[in-house]
């Protein structure tokens, strides 16, 4: 059964005591991580003002491949897995989103249906700014055109990233590169993963799934714990990734 968002989850602007805090708070993660931080400041203002502050719930839906097109998600707090069904087979869990993500452009940019699935891994805040409030935007300002379209490009590089890891014949490397883009490429970050999706992602054994882990451990580039990894140092998880630094002797 596919559970979905329902009217409940929204958070309704102007009824509701806590939103002006809600909104702060959702501003502040969101013009410092992803996209919109790299936008100008009255663009970001002008986001966050006509967004609305949705929820949902772990193992729930935001959508699936296939459903009618609709607006953006900006991922305040929690974590979504990403799957995908480009061909007959799936759906294929490849990416694990971590807060500042932005997603749900090519609806946008070419009014056809969503081409990935969303569902929250655990408990999620995002904002969501609609069709017809990023069509109004665009009225007003032609750049803001631009700047929509660069969510696609920011994902098209994420994409590619993965594939260029994919490639990467040690499976150490590839699962710390899976493990820096779920968490965002942040340090002190708590990424909820199983083995078994790590597996997955990273397309391992889970005999290399565990070497890889005890090696970073090891290294001290992450904490692992039951069902969660704890990324400690992301820049030296990603070196290390890229392979510059040692795989280790574990």
């Amino acid at each position: 059964m596919t559970i979905r968002f329902n009217s409940s989850q929204i958070v309704p602007g102007g009824t509701n005591p806590t939103m002006p805090h809600e909104k702060n708070a959702a501003s502040s993660v969101l013009t410092t991580h992803g996209w919109l931080s790299h936008q100008p400041s009255r663009f970001q203002h002008l986001v966050i003002a006509k967004a609305t502050l949705r929820r949902a719930t772990a193992n729930e839906y935001v959508y699936v491949t296939g459903d009618p097109p609709g607006g953006i998600f900006g991922l305040v707090a929690g974590t979504l897995a990403v799957s995908i069904a480009p061909g007959e087979t799936g759906p294929h869990l490849v990416h694990l989103a971590a807060p500042g993500w932005w997603f749900g452009e090519g609806c946008f940019l070419t009014g056809m249906p969503r081409r990935i699935s969303l569902q929250a891994v655990t408990d999620c805040t995002l904002v969501a700014l609609s069709l017809p409030e990023m069509n109004r935007l665009v009225s007003e300002d032609a750049e803001a055109m631009r700047r929509f379209a660069q969510i696609a490009m920011l994902n098209i590089d994420l994409a590619l990233l993965a594939v260029e890891d994919l490639l990467r014949p040690d499976a150490s490397r590839r699962i710390a590169a899976v493990l820096w883009r779920g968490a965002g490429g942040q340090s002190d970050y708590r990424l909820p993963v199983t083995q078994a999706e790590l597996r997955q992602i990273a397309n391992t054994s889970r005999k290399e799934t565990l070497g890889a882990l005890k090696r970073l451990d090891e290294l001290g580039v992450i904490r692992r714990s039951y069902a969660s990894i704890e990324v400690l140092d992301a820049r030296r998880l990603r070196r290390f990734a890229d392979g510059d630094e040692p795989v280790g002797t574990g």
